[in-house]
């Protein structure tokens, strides 16, 4: 069989040739697509559920919400963990299966058992959602919004400018899932109630509230024809923004008292707040001169991606999305990055290309000692980056990730990679270099008539391609069996599971894929590229 491979190949070296002009063209298209993180992301499978309920101790939420909800979720196919935490106010439960479970079956899963899970909490509670289809790498970019007009951008203004211009622009961006804001305060119309009008007039607080909800919406009359016309019936009741509002709250009605109306502005502050803060965030950076620079309270941003997707794209994405958000916020309000994970990416990128770039210098040296040929060395050298360029493509074409781990296997392979190359082309030379009666000779002896496929006097005068043909042949079992062997080697690294499995199988991967590469690289393309480079015995 490696026989008929390497004759095909030295009989067909021009088809072997325009084959591989062909599969450089596709890496050149398939590896820019490939997916760059830093390191592997070790996350199982997982989906969280959060669950907000104001004025419970963490008693009452582990007992009215994360109980309920936990005893649902066992009840769930392929489900090895359900673990939460119930805090005051906050109930977050996270349900873990098997790493074989597909992330959008498991949520879907989660997401029909929590239809039950809603029954069983009493009304008013809380409402528990599922948590963004994220992983714990799935931080990906960070930013500040600050104001340079403290005055007319305060907090308040700043976080509404994040939740309602900035994160609706970035949501669309491919490979998003959410963005998290942080610090500010959050908008509120505040009805600040005066206790000692309210118990003069006999109004409860519930009232208050319900009357609020009910002038705050508005009704459909369906229509009414006039003619040929068709007029839609409406009414808008529905609380303005701005100052506005704030005078249609005070001007809602709450009873009527000796033939005067109460409305909420005569027992009540109207008026514009934040929520009760939990924190804040303020930055300090160094300026062009390295002092300190303090910027005060601003506002960040996180933009979490999607499991799964692309980081690299992700972030240049909205890198590409930044000018436009710019463009959307008032003057005096900028947009600022912080942390970019492509920074990290790059780094490792470049630990690993330098490693790389280290190995194949050592190696040009070593050949050049022991081949003592500059052309037999570039032929060598050529199947270095070939190796690696074809595991690339191989990694881009079936969407694995390439990050520090699966780099780091390249570059741990680059010396083995070369070994079936530097065999098939030592003996390649060395046949080349032996005299013509006497390789005559030990093709009369060793090759059995028909065994080759030797061309015509009239394309192979010198008999250099039967020569080269003789020579793959002789190493070509051993070059595959060496290979084999190193696959092998490797191969327990595949049956390692859970974290450890995903820390080092990538790692694997690219080594057994350079290792395939560069065996059909030894077997078929050194041979085909030799009867181009040496067209007569040396």
């Amino acid at each position: 069989m490696l026989n008929r491979i390497i004759d095909w190949s030295v009989s067909n070296r021009l088809l072997v040739v325009l084959g591989l002009i062909a599969v450089l063209g596709a890496a050149g298209m398939l590896i820019p697509k490939l997916n760059l993180d830093a390191f592997p992301d070790v996350t199982n499978v997982q989906v969280q559920i959060n669950t907000e309920a104001e004025g419970l101790a963490a008693e009452e939420v582990e007992q009215l919400i994360t109980y309920p909800i936990e005893a649902v979720m066992y009840a769930l196919p392929d489900v090895e963990e359900v673990r939460s935490i119930s805090k005051t106010g906050l109930s977050v439960i996270t349900v873990v299966f098997k790493e074989s479970t597909d992330i959008y079956f498991a949520r879907q899963l989660v997401f029909e058992r929590l239809q039950d899970a809603r029954e069983q909490i009493p009304e008013g509670v809380g409402t528990p959602e599922m948590g963004p289809n994220t992983s714990g790498l799935g931080q990906v970019y960070q930013y500040i919004l600050r104001s340079t007009d403290h005055e007319k951008y305060d907090a308040i203004a700043l976080r509404s400018l994040n939740d309602w211009v900035v994160k609706l622009l970035l949501l669309p961006v491919d490979g998003i899932t959410e963005v998290l804001s942080y610090g500010g305060e959050v908008r509120q119309y505040q009805v600040q109630v005066d206790p000692r009008k309210q118990l003069s007039y006999g109004i409860h607080i519930d009232d208050i509230a319900q009357a609020i909800e009910d002038n705050n919406r508005n009704a459909g009359g369906w229509y009414l024809d006039r003619g040929s016309e068709q007029l839609v019936i409406r009414g808008v009741g529905w609380v303005s923004a701005g100052e506005k509002g704030l005078q249609d709250i005070r001007n809602i009605p709450l009873k009527e008292q000796d033939g005067v109306v109460v409305h909420v502005g005569d027992i009540a502050t109207v008026a514009f707040g934040g929520e009760i803060r939990q924190g804040a965030v303020t930055m300090t950076r160094r300026d062009e001169n390295g002092k300190p620079e303090p910027l005060g309270e601003v506002v960040a941003g996180i933009v979490l991606k999607r499991l799964g997707a692309n980081t690299k794209a992700t972030i240049d994405a909205v890198k590409e999305r930044l000018p436009a958000i710019q463009q959307a916020l008032p003057k005096g309000v900028t947009i600022e990055p912080f942390y970019d994970q492509s920074d990290l990416v790059e780094q490792a990128v470049d630990t690993v290309s330098r490693a790389l770039g280290e190995a194949f210098v050592l190696i040009v040296v070593v050949l050049l000692l022991f081949l003592l040929n500059i052309r037999a060395t570039l032929l060598v050298l050529v199947s270095v980056p070939l190796s690696i360029g074809l595991a690339l493509t191989a990694m881009s074409y079936w969407g694995l990730s390439a990050n520090l781990m699966s780099l780091g296997g390249l570059s741990i392979a680059i010396g083995m990679m070369v070994d079936g190359s530097v065999v098939m082309m030592e003996n390649i030379f060395k046949h080349l270099t032996r005299p013509d009666e006497e390789h005559r000779k030990k093709i009369e002896t060793d090759v059995a008539p028909g065994d080759l496929h030797p061309f015509d006097a009239e394309h192979d005068s010198h008999g250099i391609a039967l020569r080269i043909q003789e020579a793959a042949r002789e190493v070509g079992r051993p070059v595959f069996y060496a290979v084999i062997i190193i696959i092998v080697v490797f191969a327990p690294l595949f049956a390692l599971e859970g974290v450890e499995g995903k820390l080092f199988q990538p790692m694997a991967i690219s080594i057994v894929l350079a290792m395939i590469t560069s065996l059909v690289v030894a077997l078929v393309v050194m041979p085909a590229l030799a009867t181009f480079s040496f067209r007569k015995a040396v």
